[in-house]
């Protein structure tokens, strides 16, 4: 009866073990880079070389971030330009965690991220949208005007535009 108990107890050594040594353990991908938490709050520096790293079972968290550069892309709206002229915008970003700390610090994830960006992206393109004319908008340099047929001109001067 002794020996079953024993193997019963080595048994569950075992398993314990296998446990905490498998919390203990995760991987960093070259992908990403991560920061570890103990109740919440960020321990030491953002881990970001790729490699099994170790941590304290149940008392850390391994938060997880993308290192490539990730997209953006807002909802295409109606904006009005200077001149009153309605135009579809769509807007697009990419963007790139570069402070892991800082950007866990203030938004933790990437959809609190993405809705900053929402908030942040989209009112200033309305707002450099709303400071400039239509061919200000559309132009590819400070200088360049807009192109007009010399028929239009002189049916413009002529007041016949019929």
């Amino acid at each position: 009866m002794k020996k079953t108990g024993f193997g019963c107890l080595v048994a569950l050594i075992v398993v314990a073990v296998f446990l905490l040594a498998s919390g203990a353990l995760y991987t960093v991908n070259e992908t990403e880079q991560v920061i570890i938490t103990k109740f919440g709050e960020p321990i030491g520096e953002p881990i970001t070389e790729p490699g099994l790293k170790v941590k304290i079972p149940f008392l850390h968290k391994v938060n997880r971030f993308d290192k490539r550069i990730l997209e953006w892309d807002g909802l295409a709206t109606e904006m009005p330009t200077k001149d009153k002229t309605y135009i579809r915008v769509d807007t697009y970003a990419r963007w790139m965690i570069v402070k892991p700390l800082v950007y866990f610090e203030k938004l933790r994830d990437e959809r609190s991220a993405r809705s900053r960006l929402d908030d942040i992206l989209g009112s200033e393109a309305r707002n450099t949208i709303a400071k400039h004319e239509l061919i200000e908008v559309i132009r590819t340099t400070k200088d360049r005007k807009p192109l007009v047929a010399e028929d239009i001109i002189e049916a413009d001067m002529s007041g016949d535009l019929g």
